[in-house]
């Protein structure tokens, strides 16, 4: 594996952590923001890194397969949030034995 791919594979490992993130933490705008933001690198990364022109049907499958990674790793998040919650919120309090 070359450096480059090493790098890119690393940012899109933490963009889809920040996507889980947000799911978890139910916040809906800084989702939106790392999902444009990433669309936006991903999207400079084939026009500038591979010479593709923005509205090729390749660099339109790639946006919508970013866009619905990104979308699946937010509802995973959304999941384990509310598992999390409904664990929490069931817990029986041992006090006073």
């Amino acid at each position: 594996m070359t450096p480059i791919i090493g790098i890119l594979l690393a940012a899109l490992a933490l963009w889809l952590l920040a996507c889980v993130y947000y799911g978890y933490r139910m916040r809906f705008v800084g989702f939106l923001a790392v999902l444009v933001g990433g669309l936006a690198l991903n999207m400079g990364w084939m026009v500038v890194g591979l010479s593709a022109h923005p509205f090729e049907p390749h660099a339109l499958v790639a946006q919508a397969s970013l866009a619905a990674h990104g979308l699946g790793t937010f509802l995973l998040g959304l999941l384990i949030g509310r598992a999390v919650r409904q664990w929490r919120a069931t817990a029986v309090d041992s006090g006073g034995v």
